[in-house]
């Protein structure tokens, strides 16, 4: 396996990359990728190989093939969009679950202001035993907790036992 180096020309890095004739031999090159629809294996001197055809629109011999590149450090069975397709699946998930789970904390912090406001609201100079709560569909009724503990004949078991 040669390295490339600053003293290696360009035509010797295409020359080294474009020799070999499969996948695997080409992706254990330094500085190579493999192009699967022409089947070469082209020079390939970016930081991040596998983010190549973003910079590079040549990568590959023929245009339709630019984002099917296979390279380090997924080879030969993972391309450019493939990888870039889950990764992107990935964190557009983890950032629906952040936005739902934060949706979640404000309506409940929001649901919990609104009940200390409404307690707040009664006025002190009322009986304890008269409180005031919401129902679900937000109209505010007054109720007695006396009136609820007499339970009405509807409530009362059918056999004594």
């Amino acid at each position: 396996m040669s390295n490339f180096s600053p003293l290696e020309s360009d035509d010797d890095h295409l020359l080294r990359c474009w020799r070999q004739q499969s996948c695997s031999p080409c992706l254990s090159e330094n500085a190579c990728s493999w192009c699967p629809f022409t089947q070469s294996c082209t020079p390939n001197t970016h930081a991040l190989p596998l983010l190549a055809p973003i910079s590079q629109p040549d990568i590959c011999p023929h245009w339709s093939e630019r984002w099917e590149v296979r390279s380090q450090p997924f080879g030969c069975n993972v391309s450019t969009i493939t990888a870039l397709s889950v990764l992107i699946s990935i964190l557009s998930t983890i950032l629906l679950g952040l936005l739902v789970w934060i949706s979640i904390v404000v309506y409940r912090r929001l649901r919990r202001a609104e009940w200390d406001w409404t307690r707040a609201s009664i006025p002190f100079n009322q009986p304890s035993f008269w409180t005031k709560w919401h129902s679900t569909s937000g109209r505010s009724r007054w109720a007695s907790p006396t009136a609820s503990t007499v339970p009405s004949p509807e409530e009362q078991p059918l056999l004594n036992s």
